[in-house]
């Protein structure tokens, strides 16, 4: 009796494996789900969860915790939003596709914090060979109090941005208006294996938060970047703008009209605004429009803090300039250019000490001559030090001078 009792418990006291069958959809190790719900809520932060077959939800799956999930070359579709994060922070890997089936959100939706000290709160990284297909690929949205603390969004991957179900253009990356902090708000990287094309919008920004764009690829048919609010750091990448040039477009107050340009910046004052712009290197570029289009709207003064344009190449429609500003950008911003390659001429805005020269039809900017002079003085002091030396070499010039003279007197 004892040793079928000892039998007994050794055998309830071995792991588990719950082994694969035909319906199981993702695992654990070597233990296997029905569901990719199931799995979900029996994983931990460490764990990984590979999916084991396509999966089809039949509603939003709210992650509120860590999870990581392999696609493992699966698919995950959704009616319509897949994946809405709140308090939690998904991180995806392996080749697969996550889809809204019938486009009206967006693949993933983030919602943030109300908790202002919230770091973290809901997060999201989208590995390199995930693509992200929906009306968004990420929706960045407002929580009950128009707050959106703590939100961080990594994309390494691609998003495809496609009409919705009424017809509504897409967009790649959006973040909803009524997001107004500065503090804390949300941060979109952007990497150098993204792809985003869009129906609509590459990003739209109407909400404030801060997108760091380092090497990825932004297409949209109606603007690449539709900004009305927050800072756009453009460190490298390429920004182009497909659709038919549309401007001078009109004012709107719950969305962005189509321009077909590359960067579109509405300052509108119904939004946060506050807008920075600073592009270190990259090409941006529209097929049929300018580049970069700037207007205000009910006579608000451009939202416009900062504009800085260090580097890169700005090429247009042939028939237009690269760019159409606000005259209230113009006086408050005129010097904006220290650098770069354009296909019209962008003297008006160069910075003091900046001039151009043309190569074929392309005006590159450089630095002139005597600012160059001048910053290497101020930087390495040659200044006086040319001075002293050339000091130096008078004197003896002098006294020699001044001995030939001597003499040639005394011979009289």
């Amino acid at each position: 009796m004892f040793k079928y009792y000892f039998i007994f418990l050794t055998l309830i006291t071995l792991p588990i494996n719950v082994f694969a069958s035909e319906s199981s959809k993702a695992k654990i190790g070597n233990n296997y789900y029905d569901t990719l719900e199931e799995a979900i809520k029996a994983s931990t932060s460490e764990d990984t969860i590979s999916l084991t077959s396509n999966v089809k939800l039949d509603e939003t799956l709210e992650i509120n915790k860590t999870v990581n999930l392999n696609l493992n070359n699966n698919n995950i579709e959704a009616t319509q939003q897949v994946f809405l994060i709140e308090g939690g922070s998904l991180n995806l890997t392996g080749k697969g596709i996550i889809k809204e089936t019938k486009p009206y959100y967006g693949a993933i939706t983030l919602k943030g914090s109300s908790d202002p000290t919230k770091k973290n709160y809901s997060t999201v990284n989208v590995g390199k060979d995930v693509t992200l297909e929906g009306w968004s690929g990420v929706f960045i949205d407002h929580n009950d109090n128009n707050t959106g603390y703590g939100i961080l969004v990594n994309i390494d991957g691609d998003i495809n941005a496609v009409n919705d179900v009424n017809g509504g253009t897409g967009v790649g990356v959006y973040v909803n208006g009524k997001i107004k902090h500065k503090d804390n708000s949300p941060i979109v990287n952007l990497n150098e294996t993204t792809h985003i094309t869009s129906t609509g919008n590459g990003i739209y920004a109407a909400g404030y938060a801060t997108y760091n764009i380092n090497g990825a690829y932004i297409e949209g048919e109606e603007s690449a970047l539709g900004i009305k609010s927050g800072i756009f750091n453009i460190n490298s990448g390429t920004i182009i703008g497909t659709g038919p040039d549309k401007t001078p477009t009109n004012t709107n107050n719950n969305g962005i009209n189509a321009s077909g340009t590359a960067i579109q910046i509405e300052s509108n004052k119904g939004y946060i605004g506050d807008i920075e712009l600073k592009i270190k290197n990259g090409t941006i570029k529209s097929n049929h429009s300018y580049v970069i289009y700037e207007y205000t709207t009910n006579n608000t003064n451009t939202k416009v803090k900062n504009i800085n344009l260090l580097s890169g190449t700005y090429t247009s429609d042939a028939n237009k300039n690269v760019f159409l500003l606000s005259t209230s950008l113009k006086n408050t911003h005129p010097e904006f250019i220290s650098g770069g390659t354009y296909s019209s001429d962008p003297s008006e805005y160069l910075e003091t000490g900046y001039t151009t020269t043309k190569d074929n039809s392309l005006y590159k900017v450089l630095q002139n001559t005597i600012s160059v002079f001048k910053e290497n003085n101020q930087n390495n002091n040659i200044f006086p030090i040319i001075i002293t030396i050339l000091f130096i070499s008078i004197i003896p010039i002098t006294i020699i001078l001044l001995s030939k003279r001597k003499t040639i007197n005394l011979s009289f």
